[in-house]
């Protein structure tokens, strides 16, 4: 499961781990607020052993604000490090966290030597395929990594200047992991949103794993997918709207307990356009929705969705 930005609560963590995931990393967490004790960061920190393996995802710069926010993570017991270098936003980038390291693969290997040195756990890298469309560098920063002691990387098939417009390149994902040489696994990452693309992104790079990020929002059921195919060459069905409704359900609740009813359900309520999408929502309904305040005013909209799919059924 991807460290998405705003869709990476514990709940939904938990939901993806039943459902298959391999395992999850944190929303990416800024030294800083660390090392200041930031009561959004140190809530969002909070994680439960069912998680597991669960990795605290860190922006890296320099290493004086890099060891501090290690060693106070360090007690909090989570299975790995992993330090983000592909962040492409651009008030990150403009202030060397990010993508902006792709541009000195010197300075990556460095940093990943000293947080190695520095926790008892593996230290994994998260990259993209360079910073500028012309210097593609993560084959350069991904053996450095490695040789520094990175126990693992995921690159994100694109630059980081190409933003989320350019297409996914699976042969720039595939030239790290020529780099790699076999030496760590490598998850590739980028577009991956149901069976057929992850079974794509597995051919046609060569990587070992895959990251999935917005094709697991409101559909858990992807990790148990793919998983299943790889094992037994099977499809599964697709899950029916009552247990997606139930799962729904669950997470709303497990959001509530971590944010409150008011501001959890404005968290989860946007979750409803991923977890009901396939059941073809119009937009009229698609708009109540979006006015909904509370989860008794959710509800009749989707005991809607249901009678109209037990209609179709009869």
């Amino acid at each position: 499961m991807a460290p998405m930005m705003g869709y990476n609560e514990a709940p939904l963590r938990r939901i993806c781990r039943r459902y298959g995931s391999g395992l999850a990393v944190t929303e990416m967490v800024k030294p800083e607020k660390l090392l200041r004790g930031d009561p959004n960061v140190l809530r969002d920190l909070e994680f439960a052993d069912e998680e597991r393996p669960l990795g605290v995802q860190i922006a890296v710069r320099e290493e004086e604000e890099l060891l501090p926010a290690l060693e106070l993570l360090a007690p909090r017991g989570f299975d790995f490090v992993d330090l983000n270098m592909g962040c492409p936003l651009k008030k990150e980038c403009n202030k060397g966290w990010g993508a902006a390291l792709l541009k000195d693969p010197a300075k990556v290997a460095r940093l990943v030597a000293a947080s190695v040195a520095a926790v008892d756990v593996p230290v994994t890298v998260k990259v993209r395929t360079g910073y500028e469309l012309e210097e593609r560098t993560a084959p350069e920063v991904v053996e450095g990594a490695i040789e520094a002691g990175a126990a693992l990387v995921c690159v994100h098939g694109r630059t980081k200047m190409g933003w989320y417009r350019e297409e996914n390149d699976l042969s720039a994902i595939a030239d790290v992991v020529a780099a790699a040489r076999g030496r760590v696994p490598v998850i590739g990452n980028g577009d991956v949103v149901d069976l057929d693309t992850a079974l794509a992104m597995f051919e046609q790079t060569g990587c070992d794993a895959v990251m999935i990020g917005r094709g697991a929002v409101g559909n858990p059921w992807v990790f148990r997918e793919v998983d299943h195919y790889l094992r037994c060459g099977e499809r599964l069905e697709r899950p029916d709207f009552a247990t997606v409704r139930e799962l729904f359900e669950e997470h709303m609740e497990g959001v509530a307990e971590i944010f409150g009813e008011r501001k959890g359900f404005r968290q989860v309520r946007r979750y409803a356009f991923y977890y009901f999408g396939r059941f073809g929502l119009d937009n009229a309904w698609r708009a109540r929705a979006a006015q909904a305040k509370t989860r008794a005013e959710l509800a009749p909209l989707l005991d809607e969705i249901e009678r109209g799919q037990l209609s179709a059924a009869s």
